[in-house]
This record gives structure tokens, C-alpha cells and sequence, in this order.
């Protein structure tokens, strides 16, 4: 049997914020023991990344990396609809992806000892996101 949840996640400026314990708290409520998620961000200037949450300086890391390679306001840019983070955001999205398949144990996504699931916010301003979340 398949099921399907939404989550609505309130973003504040890009950065990744970690959802693996709300996306675990949803699962654990579920009546069916289910052996893959697929989690899916509904937006082109977010998306979804599995990395290191022992140490937030890694995030830090990585959006500077981002930044750095990824301009904002490149004057090579055509699409500029909703200020100078508009295509860089896309840019980035495409780069991370929006959708990630993870197995379940338990009940819990099952990543490892210092894994986290992080929805990653590429726009400026706050923000609010919905991400699907397909149990198998």
C-alpha cells in the first residue's frame, strides 16, 4: 500500500534546514510499516540535500561554496523576475535536486549516524515550502 503526506516547512533566507525529525514524527504515526520514502520539494528555488547535521559550520561551507560559484546577479542572466537571486536560486535547484528516495527501518528514515535530510532554501526573505512525502 502507498500513502502520501504534505508538509508545509517556514524558511527564513537560504540556508538548509533539517527535516528528517518532522518527516520521522509523520512516519512514526502511520499505522503500515512502509520500506522506502520519496520526498519530493514542490518548488524550482528550493530543494532537497542528505548531508553531515554533526556540525552546522558544514552548512555554512557548503552555501558559501555556493555562493562563490553560483553568482547572484550575473550579469549573463536573463531571468530576473523576482530580483537578483532568481536564476542563481534555479541554478542551484537543479544542481542539489528536488527529490530524494531513503529507505525506512523502523519506522524512521533510515540515513546514517550523522546523516540529515535538509530542505535547502535558495531564495532571499521568508518562505514557505512544500514538500511531499510518498511511503512505499
Amino acid at each position: 500500500m502507498t500513502q502520501c503526506f504534505e508538509l508545509s516547512i517556514n524558511t527564513k533566507g537560504r540556508k538548509a534546514v533539517e527535516i528528517t525529525q518532522v518527516i520521522n514524527k509523520k512516519l512514526l504515526q502511520l499505522d503500515d510499516n512502509y520500506l522506502v520514502a520519496h520526498v519530493f520539494v514542490k518548488h524550482t528555488s528550493a530543494s532537497l540535500i542528505i548531508t553531515g547535521n554533526e556540525d552546522p559550520n558544514l552548512l555554512v561551507d557548503i552555501e558559501n561554496y555556493l555562493q562563490k560559484n553560483i553568482i547572484d546577479a550575473d550579469s549573463n542572466y536573463k531571468h530576473n523576475n523576482e530580483g537578483d537571486f532568481d536564476t542563481s536560486g534555479h541554478i542551484r535547484t537543479i544542481l542539489t535536486g528536488e527529490s530524494k528516495t531513503i529507505p525506512i527501518a523502523n519506522k524512521e528514515l533510515n540515513l546514517g549516524k550523522y546523516q540529515g535530510l535538509f530542505l535547502y532554501e535558495h531564495r532571499a526573505g521568508e518562505n514557505s515550502r512544500n514538500v511531499v512525502v510518498t511511503v512505499l
